[in-house]
């Protein structure tokens, strides 16, 4: 993908109103970890998830803070731990930003090296390192699956090892396989555990001990990964809301907000127009 000029705002489709565009880039999902790659325009707004996130500068620094009151600090990249409130800004730089579920093995090796107490920069050199291949397949254009093989080598090179197998119960293999299949519709904690073989209770444990998310945040980060992907791989925001049973695209835009401090419509691929736009 060739970058293109950033622009701050963007018209909607009927001429009439504005949407802050945070960046332009590419966003890509593989099951339980995703790559945000691309520009950078505005600050992100104050946010938090679950998840591990390795930032990286790709050309120049990116900066992080904590609380909106906070002086910006610059990293060459950074770990972000879970569950910490941040935001970032990049301004016209191209920049990396990987995520990884931190009950995963490869997670727990990153949290052991880098605790949880807070956002860790990686040295120049490290960061550099790691930046190099994921830039120079950005500017290349390669495509997604290539882009997905690097990101996922990429937070595995912090412990110096191959990305590890992860060793999943296999019941909860097959609960995380039915909530895939069903993210389009309702359903409950008991419909999953009965057709894993589990009492509620039982699966209620088991899925805390694994994932280290209680079932119903587990379900909406998987339901907003989804519709993410649906939404970035050209169908309408509304057609993506309900393909993960949100009730419309505002409320699949309140909750990426929350969770990733932008507006879905507010990464734009460069080559991607501005069709049904979620403002709320």
């Amino acid at each position: 993908m060739t970058l293109r000029d950033a622009r701050t705002m963007a018209l909607s489709p009927a001429g009439d109103a504005a949407v802050l565009i945070s960046g332009f880039g590419q966003f890509i999902f593989w099951e339980r970890g995703s790559l945000y790659i691309g520009s950078s325009v505005s600050p992100s707004e104050l946010h938090s998830h679950h998840a591990i996130q390795l930032s990286l500068g790709l050309q120049g620094k990116v900066q992080f803070k904590t609380t909106m009151a906070a002086d910006w600090m610059e990293y060459d990249g950074a770990i972000i731990p879970p569950d910490m409130l941040h935001t970032f800004q990049a301004p016209g730089r191209l920049l990396a930003h990987i995520f990884t579920e931190p009950e995963s093995q490869l997670g727990r090796q990153i949290l052991k090296r880098f605790g949880s107490g807070g956002i860790v920069g990686l040295s120049r050199d490290e960061a550099r390192a790691l930046a190099a291949p994921l830039r120079a397949a950005y500017l290349d254009s390669a495509p997604e699956d290539h882009l997905i093989r690097i990101a996922r080598q990429t937070p595995a090179r912090l412990v110096g090892a191959e990305e590890p197998p992860d060793r999943v119960d296999p019941r909860i293999q097959r609960a995380f396989a039915e909530i895939d299949r069903r993210l389009d519709e309702p359903f409950t904690l008991g419909e999953i555990a009965a057709h894993v073989g589990l009492s509620e209770g039982r699966l209620r444990h088991l899925f805390v001990a694994q994932t280290g998310l209680a079932f119903r945040p587990y379900v909406l980060w998987a339901r907003l990964n989804r519709a993410l992907a649906l939404g970035y791989s050209g169908m309408s925001w509304t057609e993506a809301a309900h393909a993960a049973n949100f009730s419309d695209s505002a409320h699949l835009t309140r909750t990426c907000r929350r969770m990733f401090g932008i507006a879905p419509s507010s990464i734009r691929d460069a080559g991607r127009g501005l069709s049904d736009v979620a403002t709320a």
